[in-house]
């Protein structure tokens, strides 16, 4: 379910982030894929004005502090799997090796979020409360010129170039540890993006 050996890129500046190739199997990715409801069907969220994150996209959250969420059962048996491998040991060890960050205690978010032509992510660098977050890009085939590239930020501002960008899809995720420095952004996704943009999203949270 989980190749926790796959290649990685790992990355000091300007805070601890990885690329890590494949981790999720394409052969998986496309079961996944076929196991989730309609891009669609999904719950629309969107915040607007100028709070420090704005964002539009569409959510189905799985896991909240742990505990399954309605949208579980929403989705097939491929994901009830991927989930359970998430919040295992094996996993949680391969995030300490790849960022070097303790998650060992961290209670998880996972979730299915989904962006057409449009939606994005404002500059941000997420709750105090969060330690990690992984990032996984369910779509086989993403070319650049589609938009919604993730990018690594060193600040607020939008009109100043990101400091790296990742194409979100070919099987690549991005793995970085929470700070006052983790800015970060999903540029808006082209209109005539030919796809829905598809993330499996796990965030790891302190204990409350």
């Amino acid at each position: 379910m989980l190749d926790l050996h796959a290649p990685v890129e790992r990355h000091g500046e300007p805070y601890p982030w990885a690329v890590a190739h494949s981790v999720i199997p394409a052969a998986t990715c496309r079961l996944l894929r076929e196991q989730m409801p309609p891009p669609d069907a999904l719950h629309p969220a969107e915040r607007t004005g100028d709070g420090d994150k704005t964002y539009r996209m569409a959510v189905l959250p799985l896991i909240h502090r742990g505990a399954a969420e309605p949208g579980l059962t929403e989705v097939g048996e491929a994901w009830h799997r991927l989930v359970a491998h998430f919040q295992g040991d094996a996993y949680r060890d391969w995030v300490a090796r790849t960022i070097g960050i303790d998650v060992s205690d961290t209670t998880f978010d996972i979730g299915l979020f989904v962006f057409q032509g449009g939606d994005r992510i404002s500059s941000h660098t997420d709750k105090p409360g969060k330690r990690a977050t992984h990032v996984l890009y369910l779509n086989d085939d993403w070319a650049h010129e589609h938009g919604g590239l993730f990018e690594v930020r060193g600040g607020p501002d939008l009109s100043d170039d990101p400091y790296a960008t990742v194409v979100p899809g070919g099987g690549r995720s991005v793995l970085f540890a929470r700070s006052e420095r983790s800015w970060h952004a999903v540029a808006p996704v082209s209109a005539h993006a030919p796809h829905f943009r598809m993330t499996c999203q796990v965030e790891m949270w302190n204990p409350s």
